[in-house]
Protein backbone atom coordinates (compact mmCIF):
# COMPACT_ATOMS: atom_id res chain seq x y z
CA UNK A 1 0.00 0.00 0.00
CA UNK A 2 1.15 3.42 -0.95
CA UNK A 3 0.59 6.85 0.73
CA UNK A 4 2.62 9.12 -1.33
CA UNK A 5 5.76 8.74 -0.32
CA UNK A 6 4.91 6.03 2.16
CA UNK A 7 3.88 2.50 1.92
CA UNK A 8 3.33 -0.42 3.73
CA UNK A 9 5.42 -3.38 2.50
CA UNK A 10 5.25 -7.41 3.52
CA UNK A 11 7.99 -6.59 5.71
CA UNK A 12 6.32 -4.38 8.05
CA UNK A 13 3.21 -6.80 8.33
CA UNK A 14 5.41 -9.30 8.67
CA UNK A 15 7.16 -7.53 11.52
CA UNK A 16 3.84 -6.26 13.54
CA UNK A 17 2.82 -9.22 13.52
CA UNK A 18 5.84 -11.13 14.86
CA UNK A 19 5.89 -8.70 17.79
CA UNK A 20 2.23 -9.20 17.86
CA UNK A 21 2.34 -12.30 18.31
CA UNK A 22 4.90 -12.16 21.13
CA UNK A 23 3.31 -10.05 23.21
CA UNK A 24 0.36 -12.10 22.88
CA UNK A 25 2.19 -14.79 23.93
CA UNK A 26 4.00 -13.21 26.32
CA UNK A 27 1.06 -11.97 28.18
CA UNK A 28 -0.81 -15.34 29.13
CA UNK A 29 2.98 -16.75 30.33
CA UNK A 30 3.20 -13.62 32.33
CA UNK A 31 6.99 -12.70 31.08
CA UNK A 32 8.03 -9.40 30.06
CA UNK A 33 7.91 -9.17 26.13
CA UNK A 34 10.51 -6.45 25.16
CA UNK A 35 13.85 -8.61 24.59
CA UNK A 36 11.79 -11.27 22.87
CA UNK A 37 9.92 -8.52 20.41
CA UNK A 38 12.92 -6.32 19.88
CA UNK A 39 15.06 -9.91 18.96
CA UNK A 40 12.11 -10.46 16.13
CA UNK A 41 12.50 -7.15 14.81
CA UNK A 42 16.41 -7.12 14.22
CA UNK A 43 15.81 -10.73 12.59
CA UNK A 44 13.25 -10.28 10.25
CA UNK A 45 14.38 -9.72 6.80
CA UNK A 46 12.46 -9.03 3.78
CA UNK A 47 12.75 -12.22 2.84
CA UNK A 48 12.65 -16.31 4.31
CA UNK A 49 15.93 -16.92 2.39
CA UNK A 50 17.55 -13.91 4.19
CA UNK A 51 15.61 -14.77 7.51
CA UNK A 52 16.80 -17.71 7.52
CA UNK A 53 20.68 -17.09 6.69
CA UNK A 54 20.63 -14.38 9.38
CA UNK A 55 19.07 -16.15 11.62
CA UNK A 56 22.11 -18.38 12.18
CA UNK A 57 24.49 -15.18 12.66
CA UNK A 58 21.46 -13.99 15.08
CA UNK A 59 21.79 -16.70 17.01
CA UNK A 60 25.25 -16.48 17.51
CA UNK A 61 25.24 -13.38 18.16
CA UNK A 62 22.44 -13.46 20.70
CA UNK A 63 24.50 -16.46 22.79
CA UNK A 64 27.43 -14.24 22.99
CA UNK A 65 25.37 -11.43 24.31
CA UNK A 66 23.59 -13.36 26.75
CA UNK A 67 26.37 -14.77 27.67
CA UNK A 68 28.06 -11.72 28.59
CA UNK A 69 25.20 -10.44 30.03
CA UNK A 70 25.20 -13.67 32.40
CA UNK A 71 28.83 -12.73 33.16
CA UNK A 72 27.87 -9.26 34.09
CA UNK A 73 25.16 -10.29 36.38
CA UNK A 74 27.49 -12.36 38.02
CA UNK A 75 30.50 -10.20 38.98
CA UNK A 76 27.51 -7.43 39.53
CA UNK A 77 25.86 -9.23 42.24
CA UNK A 78 29.51 -10.68 43.57
CA UNK A 79 30.57 -7.68 44.00
CA UNK A 80 27.72 -6.21 45.51
CA UNK A 81 26.27 -4.38 42.54
CA UNK A 82 29.24 -1.61 42.83
CA UNK A 83 28.98 0.69 40.43
CA UNK A 84 32.46 0.29 38.44
CA UNK A 85 30.90 -2.73 36.99
CA UNK A 86 28.08 -0.84 35.00
CA UNK A 87 30.63 1.63 34.26
CA UNK A 88 33.96 -0.03 33.39
CA UNK A 89 33.24 -3.61 33.50
CA UNK A 90 30.19 -3.55 31.10
CA UNK A 91 31.86 -1.45 28.14
CA UNK A 92 34.82 -3.77 28.87
CA UNK A 93 32.39 -6.44 27.85
CA UNK A 94 31.07 -4.68 24.60
CA UNK A 95 34.56 -4.78 23.36
CA UNK A 96 34.96 -8.27 24.08
CA UNK A 97 31.89 -9.11 21.97
CA UNK A 98 32.77 -6.67 19.15
CA UNK A 99 36.49 -8.36 18.97
CA UNK A 100 35.18 -11.81 19.42
CA UNK A 101 32.55 -11.70 16.72
CA UNK A 102 34.52 -9.55 14.33
CA UNK A 103 37.33 -12.46 15.07
CA UNK A 104 35.23 -15.15 13.51
CA UNK A 105 33.69 -13.07 10.44
CA UNK A 106 30.11 -12.43 12.13
CA UNK A 107 30.05 -8.57 12.00
CA UNK A 108 26.52 -8.24 10.95
CA UNK A 109 25.78 -9.85 14.64
CA UNK A 110 27.68 -7.49 16.26
CA UNK A 111 24.30 -5.03 16.96
CA UNK A 112 22.55 -7.93 17.75
CA UNK A 113 24.92 -9.02 20.27
CA UNK A 114 25.07 -5.80 21.29
CA UNK A 115 21.52 -5.63 22.08
CA UNK A 116 21.17 -8.35 24.10
CA UNK A 117 23.88 -7.86 25.99
CA UNK A 118 22.62 -4.63 26.96
CA UNK A 119 19.26 -4.87 27.11
CA UNK A 120 19.45 -7.85 29.28
CA UNK A 121 22.39 -5.87 31.57
CA UNK A 122 20.76 -2.64 31.78
CA UNK A 123 17.02 -4.09 32.56
CA UNK A 124 18.01 -6.32 35.60
CA UNK A 125 15.86 -5.97 38.22
CA UNK A 126 17.24 -5.31 41.97
CA UNK A 127 16.94 -8.83 43.56
CA UNK A 128 16.95 -10.76 40.32
CA UNK A 129 18.68 -14.44 40.04
CA UNK A 130 20.51 -15.92 37.47
CA UNK A 131 17.32 -17.39 36.34
CA UNK A 132 16.26 -13.84 34.99
CA UNK A 133 19.34 -13.68 33.19
CA UNK A 134 18.45 -17.06 31.53
CA UNK A 135 15.06 -16.08 31.02
CA UNK A 136 15.67 -13.24 29.23
CA UNK A 137 18.59 -14.90 26.55
CA UNK A 138 15.84 -17.66 26.39
CA UNK A 139 13.69 -14.52 25.19
CA UNK A 140 15.96 -13.28 22.42
CA UNK A 141 16.10 -16.69 20.95
CA UNK A 142 12.23 -16.95 20.77
CA UNK A 143 12.68 -13.70 18.89
CA UNK A 144 14.63 -15.04 16.62
CA UNK A 145 12.32 -17.99 16.27
CA UNK A 146 9.25 -16.02 15.92
CA UNK A 147 10.40 -13.84 12.99
CA UNK A 148 11.75 -17.14 11.16
CA UNK A 149 7.89 -18.79 11.49
CA UNK A 150 6.18 -15.48 10.50
CA UNK A 151 8.71 -14.77 7.40
CA UNK A 152 8.31 -18.72 6.57
CA UNK A 153 4.27 -18.40 6.92
CA UNK A 154 3.09 -15.03 6.26
CA UNK A 155 5.08 -15.15 2.83
CA UNK A 156 3.39 -15.67 -0.46
CA UNK A 157 6.26 -17.63 -1.39
CA UNK A 158 8.70 -19.22 1.29
CA UNK A 159 11.72 -18.66 -1.37
CA UNK A 160 10.87 -14.71 -1.21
Amino acid sequence: MQFGKFRIGLRTLKTAMAVMLIITAFYFFKRPPFVAALASVFALRESWDKTLSFAKIRLISNMVGGLLALVYFMVHTSTSHAVWVSMIFLPFLVVVAIVFLDGFNYNSGVIGALAALLMISLNIPSGATVLYVIDRIADTFIGVFVAIAVNRFASPDPKK
